[in-house]
């Protein structure tokens, strides 16, 4: 343990254990030959980017990818020297601090490409780039008619090495493979047509986990990493551990009579006389509002439902069922105890989401307590 969890009342434990288990078994799934990069944007899926990347990489993984300049500048900061993709835009004002950090940096358009490109003649250097092709998610990527002419512009650019071409899929997650078979057709088609690109890449971690033949000379691992499943539609062909344990604890016991209420507009009324336990977190932490009387918790290794409206820093147990409620016993918002288990997927599914907002959205000053033997 990295850290003494006995100093907070609300903190996150992740297993790092687990992460090495998660991304040697990803690993162990690829085809031959194909490299491992670890996405770790978004600070490492809100884990803590700095020591999850570290972390992965000493597990096997080749690369990182990160979405912006901020988030690979932290890696740098941190000592990480391993090839960082930045996948989202950079703008021509950031392109000498890309050039500096040695980031791999994608281009979809003339624009980035010479801005890249004069700054590295002035530092000297050549900038890897990877071009970012729109196969049918229409989010971010330069289009498939123009990717040929801006792949010969790049080559035209003496400071830039064009390392890779990828793109990404929209659909991937679904059970109809359709649009996953289709873009992945038409990546092929044009990477054909560029054999002397050394990294084609187009597989996240939905397509990594079902469709092997995306796997190409990449993968780009992101949420599987970390022990969660894209959806419930994708295949668990690789058996994850989650790593990320989100707990607090009981800082008040209390007694309700019958018919008496609790937090704002007093929307759960005790139908008997009734225990209740307070917690110091609420949507603030990361517990969603929808969570508001339909939510548990686990305490004592026992599911205990949430009571009244979530608030921002403060949620209300009912505890009536679980006898010797102390002030400071553990509380697990998500994570196991016992045999019961919360997940983040659990969560997402009562607040009408996904796991990867569930666990993105925990606030960077939230507490992380990394755990390894």
């Amino acid at each position: 343990m990295l850290a003494n969890k006995s100093q907070h009342l609300q903190w996150m434990e992740i297993d790092l254990d687990k992460l090495v288990y998660n991304v040697k078994a990803l690993r162990n799934h690829l085809t031959k030959g194909a490299k491992f990069s670890a996405v770790v944007k978004k600070n490492a899926y809100g884990c803590g980017a700095a020591t999850i990347a570290k972390a992965a990489l000493k597990a096997g993984a080749d690369s990182l990818a990160v979405h912006s300049l901020e988030e690979a500048m932290v890696l740098r900061q941190a000592g990480i020297t391993s090839p960082i993709l930045v996948m989202g835009p950079i703008l021509t004002t950031e392109v000498k601090h890309a050039v500096e950090q040695r980031l791999v940096c994608t281009v979809v358009d003339r624009e980035i490409a010479r801005a890249l490109s004069k700054a590295s003649e002035k530092s000297g250097d050549v900038t890897e780039v990877h071009v970012k092709v729109d196969t049918g998610l229409h989010r971010f990527g330069t289009s498939l008619e123009d990717a040929p002419s801006l792949i010969s512009y790049i080559y035209r650019l003496s400071n830039l090495g064009l390392t890779g071409l990828y793109t990404h899929f929209s659909s991937a997650d679904e059970i109809d493979r359709t649009q996953t078979k289709l873009q992945l057709y038409r990546f092929l088609k044009l990477a054909k047509d560029f054999p002397e690109i050394e990294l084609m890449h187009a597989a996240n971690s939905a397509a990594t986990l079902q469709f092997p033949e995306t796997h190409l000379d990449v993968v780009r691992v992101g949420i599987a990493i970390y022990g969660l499943y894209p959806s419930v539609s994708v295949k668990k062909t690789v058996s994850l551990k989650p790593i990320l344990s989100l707990k607090t604890r009981v800082v008040r016991v209390h007694s309700l009579k019958i018919g008496e209420g609790v937090s704002y507009g007093l929307t759960w009324i005790a139908p008997r006389d009734s225990v209740v336990a307070l917690v110091p977190f609420g949507y603030g932490h990361g517990l969603p509002r929808l969570l508001s009387n339909r939510g548990d918790v686990l305490i004592r290794g026992r599911r205990a439902p949430i009571r009244g409206v979530v608030c921002m820093d403060q949620s209300i147990i009912d505890v009536t069922h679980i006898p010797g409620m102390q002030v400071g016993d553990e509380v697990t918002i998500i994570g196991r105890q016992g045999d019961e288990e919360i997940t983040a997927s659990e969560i997402a599914g009562l607040t009408n989401t996904i796991n990867y907002e569930i666990i993105s959205r925990l606030p960077a000053a939230l507490p992380r307590i990394y755990l390894q033997k």
